[in-house]
């Protein structure tokens, strides 16, 4: 029997309408009262799990809101690792570049001054 019925009350009723012929109106009041009763503890029940339940969805919610806050921070830190690292190879890259440049300019000095003293001109194949 559900929780909250009153097995003697019922009982009663029982015995009492099978003497009587009608249900009286106190008879309908105490049947009533037992289904309200016995209704309300198990929504109050269920109410009591539904409230556990949104508890730990809210910590779960937290842990996972911590859990992806950590992983952005660990994604900005190597995002930035990475760009500094990028911004290093450039700023090499745009010296090596300049230097390229002048030694290109160098070498074309000397072939220059090499054709005009010696009179030997340099070429690539």
């Amino acid at each position: 029997m559900p929780i909250g019925y009153d097995k003697d009350m019922i009982k009663k009723n029982l015995k009492t309408n099978k003497n009587q012929a009608s249900i009286t109106r106190n008879d309908l009041g105490e049947m009533s009262q037992t289904i309200i009763t016995a209704v309300d503890a198990v929504l109050n029940k269920r109410l009591k799990e539904v409230r556990n339940d949104v508890a730990i969805l809210q910590v779960d919610a937290r842990l996972i809101k911590k859990g992806l806050t950590d992983m952005e921070d660990r994604l900005r830190k190597d995002i930035n690792n990475v760009q500094i690292l990028i911004d290093g190879y450039v700023k090499a890259q745009e010296e090596f570049k300049q230097e390229f440049v002048i030694i290109k300019e160098e070498v074309r000095q000397i072939k220059t001054i090499l054709k005009e003293k010696l009179g030997v001109e340099i070429r690539a194949i």
